[in-house]
C-alpha cells in the first residue's frame, strides 16, 4: 500500500515538478551560467568563465547603491505594509459588520487593475501639478509645488498601495483561524487588552506576518514598472537595471549577475520564512 501511495503521489506531483523545472529552475540555471560569461558587444557573450561581472557589480559605487536602495525600499515597503495592514486585517478578522464584504473588496480592488494604470494614477496625484500639490498650495501650506515624483517617497507610497493586499490576506487568514476562546480565557484570568494582544494574538499570527512579509519583500525587490515610472533614473532599482541591461545595452552577462544577486536575496527571505515557520511549529 505504501508503494502504491508513493507512486500515486509521484504521478500527482509530476506536472507541477515539470512546470517548476521548465519555468523556474531552468531560467535560474541559465542566467547563473550566463553571469560568469564574458560580455561581447558583437556576440552578446563569450563562453569564457570570468568573475568580472560580479566584481564590477560589487566594486562600482553606482551598482552598490542600486543594491542597497533596492533592499532598503523593499524593507521599508514591507514594514509599512505590515504596520498599516495588520490593523485592517485584525478588523476584518474580528468584525461581523455588514461592511466587512465591502472592505474586503476594497482590499482586493488594487489587484483588479493593471500595475501601469495604478502607477499612472499616482503620477496624477504626486506630480508637480497633481492633486496633492494643488491642494497644498490652495491651503497655503507651500508657496510652490514640492518635488515628490522621482523620489524614493513616491516609489515607496505606490508600492505600499499596490502590494498591501499581499500583506493583508495572509494576516487575515492567520487572525481568522485563531480560536477566540484563547483570548476570552486570557481576559477571564485578568489580562488587559494590550497584554492579550502582545502575548496571545500577535504571537499566534506570526505565520501570517512571516508569509506577508516574504511576499511583499520579494515582490518589491523585483519591481520594475512602478520604480521606473515614479522614480525614473533617480531611484533606480535592481529590476530596472536588469531591464535596461538586457534591452538597451544587450549586456546579458552583467544583467544575469544582477539577476542572480536579486534572486539570491529573494530566496534568502523565503528560506528565512520557512525556517521561522518550522521553529514556530516546533
Amino acid at each position: 500500500m505504501k508503494a502504491v501511495g508513493g507512486i500515486f503521489a509521484t504521478v500527482m506531483f509530476s506536472p507541477i515538478i515539470v512546470v517548476y523545472l521548465i519555468f523556474l529552475l531552468a531560467p535560474i540555471g541559465f542566467f547563473l551560467v550566463m553571469s560568469v560569461f564574458r560580455y561581447s558587444p558583437m556576440e552578446l557573450y563569450i563562453p569564457t568563465v570570468t568573475m568580472e561581472n560580479f566584481m564590477r557589480l560589487l566594486g562600482e559605487e553606482h551598482y552598490r547603491s542600486i543594491i542597497f536602495r533596492t533592499l532598503k525600499i523593499a524593507a521599508m515597503t514591507t514594514l509599512f505594509s505590515l504596520l498599516l495592514g495588520y490593523p485592517l486585517a485584525y478588523f476584518l478578522a474580528r468584525t461581523v459588520s455588514i461592511w466587512r464584504g465591502v472592505l474586503m473588496f476594497l482590499v482586493i480592488a488594487p489587484l483588479m487593475t493593471g500595475v501601469i494604470v495604478r502607477t499612472y494614477g499616482w503620477i496624477v496625484l504626486l506630480g508637480s501639478e497633481g492633486t496633492i500639490n494643488v491642494t497644498l498650495m490652495w491651503l497655503g501650506m507651500v508657496d510652490r509645488p514640492i518635488k515628490i515624483l522621482e523620489t524614493e517617497i513616491a516609489v515607496l507610497i505606490a508600492l505600499i498601495h499596490i502590494l498591501m493586499p499581499y500583506m493583508v490576506f495572509p494576516l487575515f487568514s492567520s487572525l481568522a483561524s485563531q480560536d477566540p476562546d484563547v483570548e476570552h480565557a486570557a481576559a477571564t484570568l485578568g489580562a488587559g487588552r494590550l497584554w492579550i494582544f502582545f502575548e496571545v494574538t500577535l504571537p499566534l499570527s506570526r505565520a501570517g506576518i512571516l508569509m506577508g512579509s516574504a511576499l511583499v519583500f520579494t515582490l518589491t525587490a523585483g519591481a520594475v514598472v512602478t520604480p521606473a515610472l515614479l522614480g525614473g533614473t533617480q531611484v533606480q532599482m535592481m529590476g530596472q537595471a536588469i531591464y535596461d541591461l538586457v534591452l538597451s545595452t544587450l549586456n546579458w552577462p552583467f544583467a544575469s549577475a544582477i539577476a542572480f544577486v536579486l534572486v539570491f536575496c529573494q530566496f534568502s527571505i523565503i528560506f528565512l520564512y520557512f525556517k521561522g515557520g518550522r521553529r514556530h511549529v516546533g
